[in-house]
């Protein structure tokens, strides 16, 4: 078996040279052209085979080792965000108003290393690994469904993933049984009141005093309804109504952005916003039309993919550096859809830059501590390794 902290030192500068690469050239969900142009020349001279589908800018490369074994994927996602950059950094966005500011260039370049070291060293290598360079995560419907129409986890049996993580010391990782992220729905309503003269307002329904009520209405779902251990949000991120000063509004529009854990909590948060915004519009006199979107979908990672995981950190990092989390983000991650097809986990990276000041995924001055890659490319590496022959 080949020396695989050494082999990750080796492979180091040319990881960083792609991450580099892939951040100065971004681009949002499904348009991700040159990324995975990039991807694909990459896999192919390392002798990989790759697989692409049609309409689509996913990439699938496929290692047959040279020992028995199981079959694994591991998945990167690769698309960027439509923001413009302000991190302060040599390797800047080269795209006006697109940025990766969620480390999915990371992402991306740490798989290709891990699949450079383990093309390298195939006749070592147990199983057959699928490496999966997913476009979308930021973009709904996301691209993990349309890999998984396509095939891509065909014959697998396990699969495992990674996210940069800021607010985690960089070489330090995160794991998490069960849930470690939510269900992400959204709600666009509408209420439909009568407009008039702002002076006559006894001859109008006042869309805008209907669709206050309604808010705060919403407000007793999470406080009333849901359970104080369970987890669960109901935010209303806009309201648009009206025009001027003297005119009482007819319409306006409420948008929602529902977040959960369980799948009965997901139901019912559901059913608990239609009945308020009927109750509230009947009780006034208005009208409402809803549109409900169900997003991504809970991860809940399974146990034994956790516990193969958490014990490859430790012997990467040292078991105080592993930290067992317990509470999950409610922030979304769409490869929860492969975890919902075959047993899954997702590792959190800890990349946190040196200096006072930390800027979260989504911010335009976000910035990753490179130094965690070393760590995820081994991470990749040793998971290919072990969760094949185990």
């Amino acid at each position: 078996m080949f020396d695989v902290k050494s082999s990750v030192a080796e492979t180091a500068s040319q990881v960083i040279a792609w991450r580099r690469q892939i951040h100065r050239h971004p681009e949002i969900g499904f348009e991700e052209y040159k990324t995975s142009a990039l991807i694909e020349s990459v896999l192919r001279d390392l002798g990989i085979e790759v697989v692409r589908y049609p309409n689509s800018t996913a990439v699938v490369g496929i290692l047959k080792g040279g020992k028995p074994g199981r079959t694994i994927a591991l998945r990167a996602d690769i698309d960027a965000l439509p923001l413009q950059e302000l991190a302060d950094v040599e390797f800047k966005s080269e795209v006006p108003g697109v940025m990766h500011a969620c480390g999915h260039d990371v992402h991306t370049a740490v798989l290709m290393g891990a699949a450079k070291i383990l093309a390298m060293h195939q006749a070592d290598v147990p199983g057959t690994i699928k490496f999966l360079f997913q476009p979308a995560e930021e973009r709904f419907p996301g691209g993990a469904l349309g890999m998984i129409e396509n095939g891509a986890l065909e014959g697998v049996e396990r699969i495992f993933g990674l996210h940069v993580g800021n607010d985690v010391p960089t070489g330090t990782l995160g794991v998490n049984y069960g849930y470690s992220h939510a269900n992400v729905d959204m709600a666009d309503i509408k209420i439909i009141g009568k407009g008039g003269h702002g002076a006559s307002p006894q001859t109008t329904v006042d869309a805008v005093v209907v669709a206050s009520h309604v808010v705060v209405a919403l407000q007793t779902i999470t406080s009333r309804n849901i359970g104080a251990l369970d987890s669960a949000v109901v935010t209303v991120g806009s309201f648009q109504s009206g025009t001027i000063h003297n005119i009482i509004a007819e319409t306006a529009e409420l948008k929602l952005t529902i977040r959960s854990l369980k799948a009965e909590t997901r139901i019912l948060i559901q059913e608990r916003i239609e009945k308020i915004v009927k109750g509230v519009t009947d009780a006034m006199g208005a009208t409402y039309e809803i549109s409900y979107i169900h997003g991504y979908p809970s991860l809940d990672n399974n146990a034994e993919m956790v516990d193969i995981l958490k014990s490859i950190a430790q012997e990467v990092v040292g078991k105080d550096k592993v930290e067992t989390r317990t509470v999950p983000t409610m922030g979304g991650e769409d490869f929860a859809y492969f975890a919902q097809k075959v047993p899954g986990a997702f590792l959190r990276l800890g990349s946190r830059p040196c200096g006072d000041v930390t800027f979260g995924a989504h911010n335009p001055k976000f910035e990753v501590n490179e130094d965690c890659m070393a760590v995820g490319v081994e991470m990749m590496v040793s998971i290919a390794l072990r969760a094949t022959s185990e």
